[in-house]
């Protein structure tokens, strides 16, 4: 009778097995990454994320994460790195140590993450990097825009508007990131093709930050008073910035403003007509490309390393409620 009992309970047990699948949820954690601890949860994958710094476009990326995470049925553990590249090894760091599945890195610095590759093939882990490339020649798993197609864009359609002559200033993403330097670079591209007619009077970083874009074009709108015609800007908060210390000035139909990302903010102001026009990536369909991409490596439909680019779209007044009516309707 007990060997019965025994035989019947293993049964169970083994029925109970075939029928857990990936779970669903997301767990959230702060900078650090060591106060929740990443686990399985009913024989589901675990996929752990650390990004560069929670902007406005960062947060619809990854809520593109979250979502394509519970349709997946996988946990989702979120990390902030807060702008800083060695927290950033620390999370990956952490997340080896819990035994998570995989890894998805939006990078702080493109040089600066480059250990995270040999720590996670050392541990076994999967990594993905998502927005941001990794300066190496190695091959890796990436999803992310065509960042110097968005340079090329935007820099193309600012000095479309001033008529093909004159000046320019460049709000710069952190320095190191693939994001700067490629936009930088696709800004370069357009720049070339003017040579002699197109004259940078300054380019400095703000850090994504719309508060330091403000304060940086009040000090240029000061240092170059009368001669800026246009502000090419590395993303839509710092575009926004720009605005701001335009408007503060009188100056918001005199110089021309051009951003990325096309986040809800950057499209109202295009809509209103202070930002000539925005490049759209899909921060949504990246984030969900990035964990699909890391669930299909894990389940073996990928194998091979190679950088996949999300579409990249010029925004202006004319098809900016394409968005504001999907994407951004309330």
């Amino acid at each position: 009778m007990k060997k019965r009992m025994l035989s019947m309970l293993l049964v169970a047990a083994m029925a109970a097995s075939l029928l857990l699948g990936c779970s669903s949820g997301t767990e959230e954690s702060d900078g650090k990454g060591d106060d929740k601890k990443a686990s399985k949860k009913d024989g589901g994958y675990t996929i752990g994320c650390t990004v560069y710094y929670m902007t406005e476009f960062v947060t619809l990326m990854t809520e593109g994460m979250e979502k394509k995470a519970e349709e997946l049925g996988c946990d989702l553990v979120m990390l902030d790195a807060q702008q800083d590249a060695q927290n950033q090894i620390t999370q990956i760091e952490n997340l080896i140590a819990q035994k998570v599945d995989v890894i998805i890195v939006a990078a702080v610095d493109s040089d600066a993450i480059l250990p995270a590759i040999e720590m996670c093939d050392d541990a076994g882990i999967p990594l993905v990097g998502v927005n941001m490339l990794f300066n190496t020649e190695e091959p890796y798993h990436y999803v992310g825009p065509d960042d110097v197609l968005a340079g090329e864009l935007e820099m193309q359609n600012a000095i479309d508007e001033i008529g093909g002559e004159g000046n320019v200033v460049i709000l710069e993403g952190p320095i190191g990131q693939s994001a700067q330097i490629q936009r930088l670079e696709g800004n370069q591209n357009i720049l070339d093709k003017y040579e002699g007619k197109i004259n940078v009077l300054a380019d400095q970083t703000a850090n994504w930050s719309r508060e330091e874009a403000l304060t940086l074009v009040e000090n240029w709108l000061e240092t170059f008073s009368g001669k800026i015609d246009a502000i090419v800007a590395h993303n839509d908060e710092m575009a926004l910035g720009a605005i701001q210390a335009l408007e503060a000035a009188g100056l918001t139909d005199e110089i021309v403003v051009t951003g990325v990302d096309a986040i809800l903010d950057g499209c109202n102001a295009v809509k209103d007509g202070t930002l000539l026009g925005t490049v759209y990536q899909d921060a949504g369909l990246e984030g969900s490309e990035a964990v699909q991409k890391a669930y299909d490596v894990l389940e073996g439909k990928v194998t091979e390393k190679e950088l996949s680019y999300i579409d990249m779209k010029w925004i202006t007044k004319d098809n900016v409620d394409e968005l504001l009516d999907t994407i951004y309707a309330k």
